[in-house]
């Protein structure tokens, strides 16, 4: 199974368990750069995931229309044909047409989309993920225009996230020493603002470069389901498949112990406090 497909397989699991979350943490990056931006914008979100960038971005460009504006449009775009079929399903309940949206198949590492086409490009949890992350914010920046505004959201490693530590932890703790993961080259490398900052500031190409943490919660019903959630995550999943079926329960065990424990009890609903790091930042003209 290639990655994308495996994030396929993960995008209706993903929307029902995380979709308040994100579209959460989402909405409010882009309520940050909406201010930036013209009543014309050509909007870009690379990694579209389930849409939750994409809808608000679509909600902007339908109240900026109705109001007599003059038109822009939003673009999303995603390397897994199952997020972008999402997002294209998710845009045509708030009756978006492909005036207004459009939304494809793209390898965030190297857009087809020419230099200078965008006045804002964001991506909420996307690049930070990706293989080759320092071509992702190349291609960010080489498809903004001069004086566009750029956004992206990373989680915060472990260390001061307690959501990341209440899934990794107790998985770390059960897994053979040979199956714990390495963190160099993965995306807890920037995982903390100023490295985030550096490894943007790289390509040369953005100015006035701020971060900001932020903070929401994720709540899921029981913690089955969030282990469901881990299980069926692309990332967690390398980690997982890599276990027999005897470590796979022993890791199942001590992730049932820790999660219910945190609930209050087996039945009882999860909450998980999240933060995030919320950059922006200005194409240089």
């Amino acid at each position: 199974m290639t990655t994308a497909q495996a994030w396929d397989d993960h995008v209706a699991l993903y929307d029902s368990l995380f979709a308040t979350l994100t579209g959460f943490v989402a909405r409010s990056m882009f309520r940050m750069v909406e201010g930036r931006l013209p009543a014309s914008a050509e909007i870009l979100d690379i990694a579209c995931g389930s849409g939750a960038l994409t809808l608000p971005a679509v909600e902007r460009e339908q109240r900026l229309r109705a109001s007599g504006a003059k038109p822009g449009r939003v673009y999303a775009i995603d390397f897994s044909p199952g997020m972008v079929e999402f997002t294209r399903k998710a845009t045509a309940q708030l009756s978006a047409g492909e005036d207004v949206v459009h939304v494809s198949v793209e390898n965030g590492q190297a857009l087809s989309f020419r230099d200078a086409s965008f006045d804002a490009v964001c991506s909420c949890f996307g690049i930070f993920m990706f293989e080759d992350r320092r071509a992702g914010w190349r291609e960010a920046a080489r498809v903004l225009r001069p004086g566009g505004t750029f956004a992206t959201a990373v989680w915060q490693g472990p260390e001061h996230n307690a959501m990341m530590r209440a899934q990794f932890l107790p998985v770390v703790q059960a897994l053979p020493p040979e199956l714990v993961p390495q963190s160099s080259g993965n995306w807890l490398d920037i995982s903390e603002a100023p490295a985030l900052i550096a490894e943007v500031n790289a390509t040369n190409a953005f100015e006035a470069i701020a971060c900001k943490e932020f903070h929401a919660s994720a709540v899921l019903p029981t913690w089955r389901h969030a282990w469901e959630g881990m299980r069926n995550n692309p990332v967690m999943a390398l980690m997982l498949r890599r276990c027999n079926a005897e470590q796979l329960q022993v890791v199942e065990a001590n992730v049932r112990k820790h999660l219910s424990a945190l609930a209050g009890g087996e039945d009882q609903p999860l909450v998980l406090q999240s933060v995030c790091n919320l950059l922006t930042a200005t194409k240089r003209g």
